[in-house]
């Protein structure tokens, strides 16, 4: 058995399948709802102002763990569950919102009614959980053993501690990791992005041979790698290698006199810094091969999805659906599936009326909008899941900026232009972009709901209640902070990733062209990959994604193989990488929660920042050290464990 296999298998039910709980009260649906609305407004605000969110999984869960103490609550365990899986869809929709609506003001298009903008969050939130519920049973039941989800086991981590031995480990790893990542980025003693660079020898090999090495020592993402497993870690590290130490250095060998623009300046590619052309050449390679794994996923599920569609077409003509309902376990029940079929049919011609109604010239331009959200929902939707599951990380921008091509292409060969056209193609953006994010989210809550035994019909319903929430607070925050800001200018928002949308929208409606070659061959590797049995998405993952995000993810696969192996003793094994796991999900949730409260003190004008000393070498030998503590911190805890009796 594999170290992945072991440490997902490594999970026992908190709540009985086979004992009903009150799951859902006012209670729960009241903070729900105003932890989705308050996060709405303070992720949302985040997002616009430095282009960074926060989960907001680790936030309400202290703090409905915190009320559920205050109140006295006798059904604590059941109601914290249900609260932080309401108040997460905050953070499902807010990509579709933040990061393709802004780009309408960026570029001056017409005014929209709120209306206008809400229909395509809406109705994009609801289809991605409904995609995110057809598929559960095979991406969290049956491949349990094979994806890690190590967001959704750090989230089940830091719920199922809350008592005894494991409850005060969680609270003192949770204070450490807060403490670190806050000190990181508020006060910056020590360097977050630790950079072979800041050497003289580092700075040589950089200039010479246009090689580095790089590592984001945030603890969260620590802790991420942990649950991730050393396999699967290796093989996301894998891409970025073949992104950084192949791609990178073949690039300026072969294309050094190549003319491109840097900070609007146009200079030699040989001239330009790597984080240039991994951004403008390398990232589309990964794209490519995000791209093409999806399809491989779509090909590879066809079996289970003929086998979901012909259960929902059984279930719609069944008569005794209520009794089929009552038989499962309460673990097992869904929304039915001949309800979700409906559903996600509804919701894709419901977007296409809209589509027709608001931007389409012609019954052309409406059906071949209806045939890109089709597609890209389904692949882009497989991929967003599967990269939860493989990593605890989503690639929105980067998936959504492939369909924001190839549509913008289609539809202006097909006639469509003007700022109609851009309206349109970035509409078409927000849908996939929050149905994407809110399958692939959506899905590691309903990990968590599998490994604490809640009820995941109860988690559905509710969640769907929640994007429409957050959805409308979300726009309203976003037009809110347009008018007291706005997205352009010195003293605007950033929005960065708007911004991006924006930059690539308006070209290619103007008949601009893309990177296809670079996307070919991305997509060339990905099928090279499979064909020899290397999972191409998460390959994928580590090309598209900076090689500082990556490489912590393999230190802490490392570790978890790391504690797994060191005792003949299977049992003993198991019980180390447990202690191990319980304080990576405390450096999970300490880390957002420590992030989180630097954000808020930024917004607020307070810079504690030591900027002159973060950027000497001192700054980043001290940062080495304190992140071989924070690996010793896990690695010690769980060696603690010294028998399996």
């Amino acid at each position: 058995m594999s170290e992945e296999s072991k440490a997902v298998n490594n999970h026992g039910n908190v709540m009985d399948p086979h004992r009903e709980y009150v799951e859902i009260n006012s209670y729960v649906i009241f903070w729900g709802l105003f932890f989705a609305s308050l996060f709405s407004l303070a992720i949302g605000y985040l997002g616009l102002k430095i282009g960074q969110t926060v989960d907001a999984f680790a936030p309400v869960s202290v703090l409905a763990m915190g009320m559920a103490i205050l109140f006295k609550r006798a059904n604590a365990f059941p109601e914290t569950v249900h609260i932080q899986a309401i108040a997460a869809s905050s953070t499902n929709v807010l990509p579709g919102v933040i990061f393709f609506l802004p780009a309408l003001y960026i570029l001056n298009m017409p005014e929209m009614s709120f209306l206008q903008m809400l229909i395509p969050i809406v109705v994009g939130g609801i289809l991605g959980v409904s995609l995110s519920v057809m598929f559960r049973r095979y991406f969290v039941d049956e491949m349990d053993a094979v994806y890690p989800f190590p967001a959704g086991r750090a989230g089940a981590e830091v719920l199922s501690s809350s008592s005894g031995s494991k409850a005060k480990l969680m609270v003192i790893s949770g204070t450490i990791g807060a403490a670190f990542d806050f000190v990181l980025n508020t006060l910056g003693w020590w360097s977050e992005h630790l950079n072979s660079n800041a050497f003289a020898l580092g700075r040589m090999v950089e200039e010479k041979f246009k090689l580095t090495f790089r590592l984001d020592s945030d603890v969260a993402l620590l802790g991420i790698g942990y649950f991730t497993g050393l396999r699967y870690a290796a093989i996301i590290c894998g891409g970025s290698f073949f992104a950084w130490y192949v791609c990178m250095p073949t690039i300026y060998y072969l294309a050094g006199s190549h003319m491109m623009v840097v900070d609007g300046q146009t200079i030699a590619l040989a001239d330009a810094p790597l984080s240039a052309v991994f951004s403008q050449y390398v990232r589309h390679i990964g794209i490519g091969m995000l791209a093409m794994a999806g399809i491989i996923g779509m090909l590879t599920m066809s079996g289970v999805v003929k086998k979901i569609m012909t259960n929902a077409i059984r279930d719609i003509f069944s008569k005794n659906k209520k009794t089929a309902t009552v038989t499962l376990l309460r673990t097992q029940r869904d929304i039915p599936v001949s309800v979700l079929a409906i559903t996600i049919i509804v919701a894709i011609i419901l977007f296409t009326i809209y589509f027709h109604v608001f931007y389409s010239a012609t019954w052309v331009h409406t059906l071949l909008a209806f045939v890109l959200v089709l597609v890209f929902s389904f692949l882009l939707s497989i991929v967003g899941i599967s990269s939860l599951a493989y990593t605890g990380n989503e690639p929105v921008s980067g998936m959504t900026i492939f369909m924001l091509i190839v549509s913008s292409v289609v539809l202006s060969s097909a006639g469509m232009g003007g700022d109609l056209g851009i309206m349109a193609v970035l509409l078409m953006a927000a849908f996939i972009g929050t149905t994407v994010s809110c399958a692939g989210n959506f899905m590691s809550e309903q990990k968590v709901c599998y490994l604490l035994g809640a009820t995941p019909k109860k988690m559905q319903q509710w969640q769907l209640l929640g994007v429409i929430v957050s959805a409308i607070v979300s726009i309203g925050v976003m037009i809110l902070l347009n008018k007291a800001y706005g997205f352009t200018g010195p003293t605007a928002l950033q929005a960065p990733q708007a911004n991006a949308m924006a930059a690539i929208a308006q070209p290619l409606m103007a008949g601009g062209s893309a990177p296809w070659p670079l996307y070919m061959a991305g997509a060339f590797f990905a099928v090279v990959l499979w064909m020899i049995g290397v999972p191409p998405l998460a390959f994928a993952l580590g090309t598209y994604l900076p090689i500082d995000i990556n490489m912590p993810v393999l230190v802490g696969g490392f570790l978890s193989w790391l504690v797994s192996s060191r005792s003949k003793d299977e049992k003993l094994n198991q019980l180390r990488l447990s202690e191990g796991s319980t304080v990576a999900s405390g450096f999970v949730a300490g880390g957002a929660i420590g992030s989180l409260a630097s954000a808020v003190l930024h917004i607020g004008g307070v810079d504690w920042f030591a900027d002159a000393w973060n950027k000497t070498q001192g700054s980043l030998l001290l940062g080495v050290v304190m992140y071989l503590v924070m690996c010793a911190v896990i690695y010690v805890a769980a060696m603690k464990i010294k028998s399996a009796k």
